[in-house]
């Protein structure tokens, strides 16, 4: 059983607690630091850019074991502050710096961003070359800020309002921050983007019940796994555009712009047959089973979407990265990162017609539209985001999908909508 608070804290403070602690472990550090896209994007944009670091004030939100601050000093930055809420983290940051000889130029500042904020310095010299704690952070005193705090989806944890903070107090007007636009896009998966293919052959069983098991699960809460470009069945859209030097924290919620999506038309069904999503990578897949039969599909037949798939891109664009602007991308048609996609299930797969292919959406085709009897000729989507109002879950993140099955003359199916947790 667990033991009384003697603290008393809040719930949102006992969720901030375990955050900030769970960044303690130098485990998620090796994760962040190994995903190659994550790190070297902003490698580029520090070390590469020199109108935007070289000889600038530069504040690191977030920094971790203080890589960013070490890209910015390397960059030829004049001051580097790095803030971390981890104690524990916060040190190391600062052995790393001193060890690698940017004692001079690194300094580590540990707290909540919010609580420091508090204690800043709101006047004086706007240098801020005083680099005891108590002064560093110093109003309107730094040229750049830097953070990576996407979480899935973008917007999982709600650190970026905490960079809000960070860029309207501390960060000169027009300043630059990095990265300074982020997008979102979607797109419809297939069923091999989903666990179900797994389950169709293992060693020569069946078990459909783990997949009605499986199916049930997965339209409770939003699924964060990494999705294969070629187990994508749609085209893909942008919903959403983040200017990141100006959006507001009460901009972060939001109901994304409807778009329509369609069967891919780069050839590429989304579909085909993949062993590798098969009992083990298909040396476990004996190819005796009926399901395994069922699962050939008809090439010039519709496709089947068994859901929305979710992703960012964050840009180091030529407003403030001149030299060398750049993206990272999180797409499932790019190299996959820590943070994979943000998969919602749709309770019922939807059948869509590939262009030119052997089926079309037609208005006397019977069965309701998008079925397998009339399968539609195009989605309608729209995405909406907010920060979860529970206060356990303080740094989480709902997200609510409408969508409706529209068919070739333009006609509407039923318009649908669902709520899916982060």
């Amino acid at each position: 059983a667990g033991e009384p608070n003697p603290a008393g804290k809040s719930a949102s403070q006992a969720v901030d607690e375990n955050y900030f602690g769970s960044y303690s472990y130098f485990d998620i550090h090796r994760v962040m630091l190994d995903d190659v896209a994550r790190t070297a994007a902003y490698r580029v944009a520090l070390e590469q850019n020199p109108s935007c670091v070289k000889g600038k004030r530069v504040l690191d939100i977030g920094c971790g074991t203080g890589i960013l601050s070490m890209f910015a000093a390397r960059g030829g930055a004049k001051k580097v502050v790095g803030v971390d809420g981890a104690a524990d983290i916060a040190a190391v940051a600062r052995a790393n710096a001193e060890h690698n000889g940017f004692r001079d130029v690194i300094t580590v500042v540990q707290g909540k961003v919010e609580e420091l904020l508090k204690k800043a310095d709101v006047g004086g010299d706007e240098s801020g070359d005083d680099v005891n704690d108590q002064n560093v952070l110093r109003k309107h005193s730094f040229d750049v800020l830097v953070s990576e705090w996407m979480g899935y989806a973008l917007l999982f944890e709600s650190m970026f309002d905490t960079v809000i903070e960070a860029r309207d107090f501390l960060l000169k007007p027009g300043g630059a921050i990095l990265p300074d636009v982020a997008t979102l896009h979607v797109a419809g998966f297939g069923r091999n983007a989903t666990s179900l293919p797994f389950w169709d052959d293992v060693y020569g069983f069946e078990m459909p019940c783990v997949q009605k098991s499986l199916s049930e699960d997965a339209v409770k809460t939003a699924i964060v796994a990494p999705v294969k470009g070629a187990h994508v069945v749609t085209d893909s859209a942008e919903i959403k555009r983040l200017d990141l030097a100006s959006v507001t924290a009460k901009e972060l919620d939001f109901t994304a712009r409807e778009v329509v999506l369609t069967a891919r038309t780069d050839g590429v069904r989304g579909d085909e047959v993949d062993a590798s999503v098969t009992a083990g990578a298909g040396e476990g897949a004996t190819g005796l089973t009926q399901r395994s039969v069922v699962v050939d599909v008809d090439a010039g037949g519709p496709v089947t979407v068994h859901g929305i798939v979710l992703w960012f891109d964050t840009l180091f664009s030529e407003r403030f990265s001149a030299e060398t602007p750049g993206v990272l991308s999180t797409s499932p048609h790019e190299r996959q990162t820590h943070w994979a996609q943000t998969m919602l299930h749709f309770p019922e797969p939807i059948s869509l017609c590939v262009p030119n292919g052997s089926k079309t959406a037609k208005n006397e085709t019977s069965g309701a539209l998008g079925s397998t009897s009339n399968p539609c000729a195009s989605i309608k989507v729209r995405v909406g985001m907010a920060k979860c109002a529970e206060e356990e879950r303080v740094r989480g993140l709902d997200v609510s999908l409408e969508y409706v099955c529209v068919g070739a003359g333009g006609e509407e199916g039923e318009r649908k909508a669902r709520m899916y947790r982060v």
